[in-house]
């Protein structure tokens, strides 16, 4: 081993801490990059060789450049978003709905019930008098509206999340190709270079970004690829290069059904649970119209009980069999159809409860005393029109108190898990700087060892002329 050996330690030096220079410079580059994962160089001894029969080392080589990565961090930072993604979904949806249920700020279906009654308690003091009748008219009226807007408004959300299966799905399935592209990409790179490290990140952050939209689970394969199933139900997204898709079928305009094609495999009809799109069927299906449901159950009961009273009531010329309301066939539709009947004014309203008798009271009094009786639902009345209306906004109020309260913990523990992978793969800029200077310091020392190989040299030519 003579100086030349010399040389091309100090040689190696310079192209070993060139390199990590430049691993280190990507780093702080990147500290603000969203998803980024600091990396390093690992050293090794270059392989020794044989000198007077001594093993002497030759210098240092990288080993390999290695991202700061945890597995099972990102395994249960998929996990959280799911649950955070269907959780924040429902959440803004449900705090949409809940001001059509707002009887603080808003004259809503509960005072208008309680207004409405109270007219008929005041037409019992004055049954002829157009006044009142007219009062009893515009409180109904008022009423119906109140019912066809908390309808309107309910379908409409319903309707919405319909509509936002399809840029959802489309969202997903290009999520789902840029993974298998990635994946594709990254096998390719490490075959030919051995690092793949960037595009790895990028790959991971697509992981991260789909969880939100719908439960998955990964595996992360030898090759540096990244297979992905669909948690509900198992079926694959994304296998190798190849991503799956899913479509809508439109057949319903008003109840699209969510499909799935794995790679390689056959169209079918899945019933997502999990994630944005998970929570997005679930008001479509079930929550929104499960309050839609309950305010035409109120509708029906209010339709019925009273129309029931005031057809078999006489008017002030001895009319009778005249509904106050639109009749009302199902449950389903009561609240949107809710309407005053044809023929209903204040001539043929019913107060009377003798034809002989125009001026009786008992059928305004028999009606006014249905608030407080137990009338809903129709059929098989357990409640009165208040407390079962009071019971709805109870319901939705605490609907919407309890998603936000899920969402906050949802977010805290995201954080949290956020926050210890910054810790584990995020640029800490003290600790680069750090090792910027470390590896210029080194960088320097062979720079040093290869002009002293060259002075040495020098001095033995010299000594040889």
């Amino acid at each position: 081993m003579g100086l030349s050996a010399t040389m091309e330690i100090g040689k190696n030096g310079l192209n070993v801490y060139r390199v990590a220079t430049e691993v280190t410079s990507e780093n702080i580059a990147n500290v603000n990059t969203q998803g980024y994962s600091r990396q390093r160089v690992l050293f090794e001894s270059a392989p020794p060789t044989q000198q007077n029969g001594f093993p002497l080392g030759t210098g240092v080589q990288i080993a390999t450049v290695e991202r700061y990565y945890d597995g099972l961090l990102q395994q249960q930072l998929v996990n959280a978003q799911t649950t955070q993604g269907f959780d924040t979904s429902k959440s803004t949806t449900l705090q949409q709905v809940e001001p059509y249920f707002n009887e603080v700020t808003n004259d809503g279906i509960g005072t208008a019930i309680s207004k409405f009654f109270n007219a008929w308690q005041d037409m019992t003091l004055n049954p002829g008098g157009t006044a009142e009748r007219q009062v009893a008219i515009t409180r109904g009226q008022i009423l119906s509206d109140n019912f066809q807007t908390v309808s309107k408004g309910l379908n409409d959300a319903i309707s919405t999340q319909n509509a936002s299966l399809v840029p959802l799905t489309s969202d997903i399935n290009s999520t789902l190709t840029n993974i298998a592209q990635l994946n594709s990409q990254i096998k390719t790179t490490e075959l030919l270079y051995g690092n793949a490290n960037e595009m790895r990140d990028q790959r991971d952050l697509l992981v991260r970004n789909l969880s939100q939209k719908i439960g998955i689970t990964f595996t992360e394969n030898t090759d540096g690829t990244t297979d992905i199933k669909y948690a509900d139900g198992g079926a694959a997204l994304v296998t190798g290069s190849s991503a799956g898709a899913f479509s809508l079928d439109q057949t319903n305009p008003n109840s699209f059904v969510v499909q799935l094609t794995p790679p390689g495999g056959a169209l079918a009809t899945v019933t997502p649970t999990t994630g944005q799109l998970g929570a997005t069927v679930a008001l479509r299906d079930t929550i929104i119209p499960g309050y839609l449901t309950q305010v035409d159950t109120l509708a029906k009961s209010v339709i019925d009980s009273v129309n029931t009273l005031h057809s078999a009531g006489f008017s002030p010329t001895g009319g009778t069999g005249q509904n106050f309301f639109t009749p009302s066939g199902a449950v389903a539709g009561s609240a949107g159809a809710f309407s005053i009947a044809a023929g209903l004014d204040i001539t043929t309203i019913a107060a009377s409860g003798n034809a002989l008798l125009p001026g009786d009271n008992s059928n305004a009094l028999s009606i006014a005393q249905l608030a407080n009786s137990n009338t809903v639902p129709s059929g098989t009345p357990v409640s009165t029109f208040s407390s079962y209306y009071n019971s709805l906004v109870s319901t939705v109020g605490l609907d919407v108190q309890a998603s936000k309260t899920t969402v906050a913990q949802d977010e805290a523990f995201t954080k949290q898990l956020t926050t210890l992978r910054e810790s584990n793969s995020g640029v800490s800029l003290d600790e680069e700087l750090t090792n910027l200077i470390k590896y210029q310091r080194s960088y320097q020392a062979s720079s040093k060892l290869i002009t002293t190989a060259t002075e040495m040299m020098d001095m033995v030519i010299g000594m040889i002329r």
